[in-house]
């Protein structure tokens, strides 16, 4: 038998009784979007592709999120579309395990507890979504968020050339609504693109909400 759990669902439920152990009850969310080709069959928009079940966002600041959250921006995209950064989560792969290696082939940062490595510090929630595809009917997918701080002076050095990374630039928790606008107008510049564009868009307002301060 193996040593450790095989993870075949989009939330599997044993996996997110360890999360809530290790970070506390998150928040989850579902949420249903109506999506077509080339949206999770086209190129570069295979989203649940290569075996995935779900991915990992980090949101990465630099001492608190006030300071500056992370965004990048692949190669290939529409113009102006900054977002922040995911990796897909594979079928028997643990969803902290993904965040590691993401965070790795991005950046170039390991993520751990020594000084000038990348602090995983909370699970900040999880946005679970039906994605009605004419072609390919409901699709089952979520993204995990976790909120994670940049080692003081630490440079972006992205490992994996695959990951096509064409920039990067920061912003506040406040402007995350203003780049969930952009996103969700890549339709205006991009019908290719749209409904990636509307996908993405969720996500970011989303965090917006977990990272809210109170009045």
């Amino acid at each position: 038998m193996p040593s450790h759990p095989t993870y075949h669902r989009t939330i599997d439920p044993l996996e997110l009784a360890q999360l809530a152990q290790q970070w506390g009850a998150p928040l989850v969310r579902q949420i249903t979007l109506d999506v077509d080709d080339p949206f999770l069959t086209g190129n570069h928009q295979l989203l649940t592709a290569n075996n995935r079940r779900a991915e990992i966002c980090y949101v990465m600041h630099r001492g608190r999120p006030e300071d500056g959250l992370l965004l990048h921006i692949k190669t290939f995209y529409p113009a102006g579309a900054y977002r922040l950064p995911t990796g897909g989560i594979h079928v028997g792969e643990s969803v902290t395990h993904t965040l590691q290696r993401e965070i790795y082939e991005e950046t170039g940062l390991r993520a751990g507890e020594a000084p000038g490595e990348v602090k995983l510090q909370r699970l900040l929630g999880i946005l679970g979504y039906t994605l009605q595809h004419r072609q390919l009917g409901p699709v089952e997918f979520a993204t995990y968020f976790f909120l994670v701080e940049m080692p003081a002076g630490a440079e972006l050095q992205p490992q994996d050339e695959d990951e096509h990374i064409g920039g990067w630039e920061w912003c506040t928790p406040a402007q995350l609504p203003a780049v969930a606008a952009v996103l969700g107008d890549v339709h205006t510049r991009s019908t290719t693109w749209a409904d990636w564009g509307r996908f993405r868009a969720a996500g970011h307002r989303f965090v917006a909400e977990l990272l809210a301060v109170p009045a």
